[in-house]
């Protein structure tokens, strides 16, 4: 089983050189636990494209077995609650999901 524990997420980051009008980048913060061991210090972008589906990156820094279906699902999830409660810039907020690992890739 592994389980990500999402800390936080910076959103709207307009400063990075892969940010461009047509959509907004966000950064979301985790620490993912595969077996018992814990991988900190984890991140991954997140793009939302205009009247396009969210982009979501495979983990950074990261190379273990991971259902990446299932990790950008729970990142979408993640990213959507705080636009929903209208987050601005850092949204600090410790969330977990288990990923089952059905499809390891």
């Amino acid at each position: 089983m592994i389980r990500v524990i999402f800390k936080s997420i910076e959103l709207d980051v307009q400063d990075y050189e892969w940010s461009e009008d047509d959509h907004v980048v966000s950064i979301v913060d985790f620490d993912l636990e595969e077996n018992g061991l814990m991988n900190r210090g984890l991140s991954a972008r997140i793009i939302q494209h205009v009247g396009a589906p969210l982009d979501i990156s495979s983990p950074t820094n990261y190379d273990g077995p991971i259902d990446l279906q299932a990790f950008r699902a729970a990142a979408a999830c993640y990213y959507l609650e705080a636009c929903g409660e209208g987050a601005k810039g850092k949204w600090a907020r410790s969330v977990e999901y288990e990923l089952h690992p059905s499809i390891l890739s």
